[in-house]
This record gives structure tokens, sequence and C-alpha cells, in this order.
């Protein structure tokens, strides 16, 4: 096949993020060619044919037999039709922009771009008239569409940029999914309302909201309303470490939605854990006992009749075993929670990110009951 039409068509395959009827995170998965239009005629190629290329995270990989190629995007959805900016970072054609714009089909996505790579198509036509060629994509068979995550991060007293990155690309190596980031910039005290909870439907398009956020004084009740209602009706959560000293309203329904009550917590020391619940989906597998590194113990007050102890760390200052993993029922909602991750190194953990994986995959009904995720779930 020509080169050059490969090359074009490897710049193609970078759709992470860009939608007309979709929402970016529809486009991520793994991807193959339905049609290609070079010219007006159709590319009948079984190299064509056979190509994948899979997105994640806005970022892509493109198999072509010998052929591969990674990028980036750059997108605008405020345009009819949206366009895009294809950068190719590793391959042949290293620091190469493609001009395209991209819709939804009914079975996948399509994109226009030019092959010259001059300026940037207007319509979805490829036609003698012009050196557009028009790629048509639909999801591989045997794969599925990445759950989509949102990340909540920030406040006080912990390092949440970094964790930010820790948690997305461990958790996203361990789990089929995909990632948004709220992390609002400047927010390191006890007190702020999140941007993303502004929007009465912030939860609608997540599989799952992961909660790693420090906003203790944050205390109105309409406020702390909006923020469980989508949880309570159903959205999965995942809650960690100073989330559970959050939002302490004048009721107790950020507790209830958490799983546990804490308002404290010990000094900083490495503590032995119990595995106390070896049949659950989330601990099969894990030892009877391990050890921590050097990490913050939450001390708990109460454990809701909703909430299933999974795991305790015993401390030497309150002299008993305190809850510090579990799951719990909210509403519709299932919710995984921990205590750990006071410290980056402790996220980095490959047993906690393992652990962490796993309640993930339980709180949204992608883990089996023998602690193995569901096809097309797990690692790849």
């Amino acid at each position: 096949m020509n080169r050059v039409l490969a090359a074009v068509i490897v710049a193609l395959a970078l759709m992470p993020g860009i939608t007309l009827a979709i929402e970016p995170a529809d486009l991520a998965g793994t991807w193959v060619h339905a049609r290609i239009e070079v010219g007006g005629n159709v590319v009948e190629d079984d190299n064509v044919a056979a190509a994948e290329m899979e997105i994640a995270n806005g970022k892509y990989t493109f198999r072509m037999g010998d052929l591969t190629a990674k990028g980036t995007v750059r997108f605008d959805t405020s345009r009819k039709p949206a366009q895009i900016d294809l950068t190719e970072v590793e391959g042949r054609n290293v620091g190469r922009t493609l001009l395209g714009i991209v819709e939804a089909t009914t079975d996948g996505w399509r994109m226009a771009a030019d092959m010259e790579g001059a300026s940037r198509p207007g319509t979805f036509v490829s036609d003698g008239g012009n050196s557009h060629i028009l790629a048509s994509y639909k999801r591989k068979v045997g794969t599925v569409r990445p759950l989509r995550g949102l990340l909540i991060s920030g406040g006080c007293c912990h390092d949440y940029p970094g964790q930010a990155t820790i948690l997305t690309e461990g958790l996203s190596k361990r789990a089929n999914i995909t990632w948004d980031i709220v992390l609002d910039p400047g927010q390191t005290g006890t007190r702020h309302k999140v941007s993303v909870y502004k929007a009465e439907d912030w939860a609608r398009k997540y599989d799952v909201v992961v909660h790693n956020e420090c906003f203790s004084d944050e205390k109105e009740l309409e406020w702390l309303e909006r923020i469980v209602k989508p949880h309570r009706e159903g959205v999965p959560a995942v809650v960690i470490h100073c989330a559970m000293h959050c939002y302490r309203a004048p009721t107790n329904d950020w507790f209830r939605f958490v799983g546990v009550t804490s308002h404290r917590h010990g000094s900083h020391f490495d503590y032995p854990m119990t595995n106390t619940a070896p049949a659950h989906p989330v601990m099969i597998g894990f030892p009877a006992m391990w050890r921590t590194p050097k990490e913050e113990l939450y001390h708990i007050e109460k454990v809701e009749p909703t909430a299933t102890a999974l795991a305790t760390g015993w401390s030497h200052e309150t002299k008993r075993a305190e809850v510090n993993v579990w799951v719990n029922q909210f509403g519709k909602g299932r919710v995984f929670g921990t205590t750990l991750g006071h410290y980056n190194h402790t996220l980095q953990d490959p047993a906690i990110l393992d652990l962490l994986s796993r309640g993930l995959l339980w709180s949204t009904g992608k883990l089996q009951d023998d602690g193995k995720p569901m096809m097309g779930y797990g690692v790849k």
C-alpha cells in the first residue's frame, strides 16, 4: 500500500475525545476500520481491514501490519462539525499534524481530513474533486466500551496533583477505564465548592466517581445533597482517605454515603493489616495479614449498618483494630471505601492499587464472584 496513504490512515486513528453527537469518552476503546474512501474511491486493502487502534485517556496507539504510530489530539467540539488536530509523536511521521472533522455514526464514528494536510474539510465528502480521506470506524468485536471514571480531588493536607496522576495511571493499568479529572487550581484549604458539583447533572455521564478530596469545612446542606444525590440514585463511588473527613454538615448524610464516621486520626506509622473478609470478591487472594508503609490510620467511630468491613489496621494508640477497607450500599449506589492514602508512596504500592482497582470494579458491577474482572474490564 502507498506509504503516504498509510501515514494518513495512521493519523486518522487517533480520536481520543472528540464528539459531535456523542460524549468524548464514547470514542475510547479499540476500533477497526469500517470503510475508507480517498478521492471518492473505496480503499480495498487487507492491511487496512486488519488495522486496529486503541484510544484511552487522550492518547492513541495505531497498528497496521508492521506499522505502529502514537500521537496526541486537540479538538474543538464547539464547532459544527467538531474539529480535530492530530499530531504524531511516535512513528514514521513524527511532528506531522492533520486537520480534520469528526462526527458520530450509528455504530461508531467517522472522520474527514485533507490528505495534503494543508486545510480542514468542511464536509464529510470524499470525491474526485478533492484530496479528502473519509474514514469510518466501528468497535472491535469482542471489546467493550471502557468505564468512564471521574476523579474529584483537591483540598488540604495532601499532594493531590501527584495523587491524581498516581491514581489514574495506576488504575488504568489494572482496569479498562478512562478518566476525567477535576482538580480546581489553588484550592488547598478545607473549604471550597468543587466546580463540577455546580451542575445539577454533574455525574450523569460517568460509570464511577472517585472522591479523593479534603474539604471538611464545606458544610452547606444543599451543597451536600447535590453531591450525594447521584450516588443515592445509583452512581457507583470509590472514597479514599480524607474523603471520610469531608462535608461535616449538620446531617450525617455524607457519612451514610461513605459508610463510616471518622473525625480524627492517629500519628503516622506502618501498621499491620488484617483481611477480615477473605471470601469477598474484593479481598480474594489478599493475604490474611500484611503491613502498610508509613501511613495515617483513621479512628472509626461508627460503621454504617449498610457497610461491610473488609480489612482493618491495628492501632497501638487506640488499642483496637480500626476498619480501613469496606464496601457500602448507599441507596441504589455501591460504594467502596478505604482510609488508606495519606502518602503518595501508599497509593503507589502495587498492593494498594490492586485493592483500589478491585474495589472500583466491584462498585461498578464488573468484578466477578471469584475476584476477577468481567471480560473486557481487566488488564489488557
